[in-house]
């Protein structure tokens, strides 16, 4: 379903019909564009678990908008998957991080407009490479690390921890994959961050397993 202003999904209207969408129209009701949408469609989502028809395994919100949490949690208590499509901007909200199973972030699926370019360039396009913002990937490192550092230090600090047990704790709280868009791109290259900054020690078990623990305070000194 999509729910919200007729009038303002014009050229969408095409898409969504394609794609089976039924288009629910709700208009605002208040002087500053306020509509009912929201509780609509979380009121749709309960009612299928309630009457259980249609048989729904697994629910995707298409939103920026946090109200959608409420809904999105009740549905995960009752065993189903809920999945959330939302903007880069807003995707690392812990109160989204926490109430659904997996973030997509629709900029990645949208095309890139294409600049005109002068003639000639079509030479040099395939030299050059484009190049993410420094700022941006500098937020996306920092924020990896806090979550690998907040990994680390749930566990028993004089227990060793498989890094695959690592890892899916850490996917578990990057939803978004942040990790991909930082510019480690890969969890064996922040563990290696780590341990140079001797935050966590490393090893491989009596079966080669790589393993890590977080570094005593004696290897600190």
């Amino acid at each position: 379903m999509a729910c919200g202003n007729s009038k303002s999904i014009k050229k969408l209207e095409k898409q969504l019909a394609e794609y089976n969408f039924t288009i629910r129209d709700t208009p605002s009701i208040t002087t500053n564009y306020k509509n009912r949408a929201d509780l609509i469609i979380s009121l749709e989502a309960l009612e299928t678990i309630i009457i259980n028809t249609p048989v729904i395994d697994r629910y995707v919100f298409i939103t920026s908008d946090s109200d959608f949490t409420v809904i999105m949690e009740a549905l995960r208590k009752y065993g189903k998957e809920v999945y959330l499509v939302t903007k880069e901007a807003v995707s690392d909200k812990p109160i989204f991080n926490n109430c659904c199973d997996e973030i997509l972030i629709i900029e990645t699926f949208m095309p890139k407009p294409k600049a005109e370019e002068p003639k000639g360039a079509e030479k040099d396009k395939a030299k050059k490479v484009e190049k993410p913002d420094a700022a941006h990937t500098k937020k996306m490192d920092i924020l990896v690390e806090d979550l690998m550092r907040k990994v680390v230090e749930s566990f028993d600090p004089d227990a060793w921890q498989l890094v695959s047990y690592a890892g899916v704790k850490f996917h578990q709280m990057d939803k978004s994959r942040m990790i991909e868009r930082s510019s480690y791109r890969s969890l064996g290259n922040l563990l290696s961050k780590l341990e140079q900054e001797r935050f966590i020690e490393r090893k491989l078990n009596e079966k080669g397993h790589p393993e890590i623990r977080k570094a005593s305070q004696a290897n600190h000194a």
